[in-house]
């Protein structure tokens, strides 16, 4: 019997390193971080679309211009969480020099990305990101409640000069009638982040059942955000 016992005592800890070594080797579970990277001296550069629609008063105006977003350094927010102060640049040629135009913030937690939009906090992402996750993206700020939803996960994208193999859609508004259309979605690329965005909110008095809304705006508001530079990554 003392045998045994003393061959049971001896082997528990072979037994033991041997579930050890197990777990180590155990596959690191996607959680869609990487989606959102932040990390000090990156740039990501857009173009940017605005269009406004006023068919009454017959205003149409369309606005491009060029925003680089930098990550700066890290900072403790008033959450106490590690975020990252974002410095976003304006300039309307390519010829021109670079002008400030505000500074934003964002960070990740366990359970989310988040930015702060002109003192305006969003809920961009929820870990772990899965296709038809669902979410109040403002849940943190004083807007009514809107309904994120990841559409598309490890997706291939395209815009403008890059193509990236895995991308995740997050589609913010989407909702539409005889009368309105309302689309508003951001794309992110793995390792890079916020590569497209979209805002389209079009209204129309004029009801013609086999006509598109967008073929009879009466007002509306177009907002296009494309990647056209990465800075800082290898």
């Amino acid at each position: 019997m003392r045998k045994k016992l003393l061959y049971i005592l001896l082997g528990l800890p072979v037994l033991f390193f041997s579930c050890t070594d197990e777990n180590s080797n155990a596959p690191e579970v996607f959680t869609g971080k990487d989606y959102f990277p932040l990390e000090t001296g990156h740039a990501l550069i857009y173009r940017v679309t605005e269009i406004t629609i006023d068919k009454p008063s017959d205003f149409y105006d369309t606005t491009v211009y060029y925003l680089k977003e930098i990550i700066d350094i890290p900072l403790i927010d008033n959450e106490g969480d590690t975020a990252y102060r974002i410095e976003r640049y304006v300039r309307y040629t390519e010829d021109e020099n670079w002008l400030i135009n505000s500074v934003w913030s964002a960070k990740t937690t366990d359970n989310t990305a988040e930015k702060v939009e002109e003192n305006y906090r969003f809920v961009k992402i929820r870990f772990p990101a899965r296709e038809d996750y669902s979410w109040n993206g403002n849940i943190f700020n004083e807007n009514e409640d809107q309904e994120y939803r990841i559409s598309s996960v490890n997706k291939s994208y395209q815009t403008g000069n890059y193509a990236f193999d895995s991308c995740l859609t997050v589609m913010q508004d989407s909702s539409s009638s005889l009368i309105h259309k309302n689309l508003a979605c951001e794309v992110y690329a793995l390792h890079t982040g916020l590569i497209y965005k979209e805002m389209t909110y079009l209204n129309s008095q004029e009801v013609i059942y086999e006509v598109p809304v967008e073929q009879r705006v009466t007002t509306g508001t177009i907002f296009i955000q494309e990647l056209v530079g990465i800075e800082g990554y290898e």
